[in-house]
């Protein structure tokens, strides 16, 4: 099995443009404010199989093809 594979990097963002991490508490205290928040895609990562872990302390790449390249480099 490899242990570095490729995924969406995601955030959540609200109508006013700050994010969230989807990996943190949620970014809503009410139903009114959950509408304001949607899961909006922001790039590619790396996830670590091994450890279920994702980013690995880089910010996304912003193709799948860049993080796929640092996926083969860290799988080889």
């Amino acid at each position: 099995m490899t242990r570095y594979t490729v995924v969406e990097s995601k955030v959540w963002k609200r109508d006013d443009g700050k994010t969230a991490s989807i990996y943190s508490a949620c970014p809503w205290t009410s139903d009114d404010e959950k509408a304001r928040w949607s899961l909006v895609t922001v790039g590619w990562t790396v996830k670590d199989t091994a450890l279920n872990t994702f980013g690995i302390g880089r910010a996304p790449f912003k193709t799948q093809e860049q993080a796929q390249a640092l996926a083969d480099k860290l799988n080889s």
